[in-house]
């Protein structure tokens, strides 16, 4: 049995719609993108939608060609709120459930707006709201889709200021293939769980606004506009240049190119 990982965001549901709850061939689980790296890198699960940053920290990992969440622009699930100018602002939480976006943030700050500010971590479940220290704080995933946002906040979404910077898409999250595995041909599976799911928009939508207490219709308009799915030639040139900057940051070692499940 192939153990298969995914996020329980509504930006996966697209790519997992077509996965069977009762195959014989493979077991699918959902956690946040923080553990669910844990668990491939403690080989409790053989394929997982894991966060770019964790496929460069992975060496030998592989990832499966032609899927991906990725933004071309906005993507609505990435905010920093803050309740100051970012120029006056110290500290800014971020989200403990993603490396990937915690360093997309460092990046923008650093390399973007060249602003020195103190990132804090928080604790899972932890609310930042309550917290007098912090002038804003990082929100992905559905909790961002969902969360209202307080009287003197402003909002900024990071996948645009990462389009703005670069002119090149971001991704983040693509499937990738822990070493030595053989994945029976579940890879297959997995891109055939990718048509089924972008024949499927109306369905999701239907089911996940139901589930988030959502507009169906900004669901929609969010799976099937907002989110990308491809990973082509553009991704990975924004892949690329997003691990060059983390290397600047003394985030990850530095690499070349990509390596791809091929069986």
């Amino acid at each position: 049995m192939i153990r298969i990982g995914s996020v329980p965001y509504l930006n996966s549901k697209v790519l997992t719609f077509g996965l069977k709850p009762d195959a014989p061939t493979y077991t699918f689980e959902t956690h946040v993108p923080s553990i669910l790296a844990q668990k491939l890198r403690n080989e409790e699960i053989d394929v997982a939608l894991l966060s770019s940053i964790e496929y460069f920290r992975n060496p030998g990992c592989t990832l499966i060609p032609n899927i991906s969440v990725s933004s071309h622009r906005e993507i609505w699930s990435i905010q920093l709120f803050h309740r100051v100018p970012l120029k006056e602002a110290r500290r800014i939480a971020l989200d403990p459930a993603s490396e990937t976006t915690n360093a997309m943030l460092q990046v923008i700050l650093h390399e973007k707006m060249n602003l020195g500010i103190d990132l804090v971590p928080l604790q899972m479940g932890e609310d930042p709201l309550l917290r007098d220290d912090l002038d804003g704080f990082l929100k992905i995933g559905d909790p961002c889709l969902q969360f209202q946002m307080p009287p003197g906040y402003q909002a900024i979404d990071l996948a645009a200021e990462w389009h703005e910077f670069t002119k090149l898409p971001f991704v983040f999250a693509a499937w990738v293939c822990r070493p030595g595995v053989d994945l029976q041909g579940i890879n297959m599976d997995l891109f055939m769980a990718k048509r089924e799911g972008l024949r499927s928009f109306d369905a999701i939508a239907r089911a996940e606004s139901r589930r988030m207490g959502m507009d169906y219709y900004r669901v929609k308009n969010y799976i099937s506009r907002i989110v990308k799915y491809d990973l082509g030639r553009e991704e990975l040139g924004g892949m690329s240049l997003f691990r060059k900057y983390l290397v600047r940051q003394q985030m990850i070692e530095e690499g070349e190119g990509f390596d791809f499940y091929t069986r």
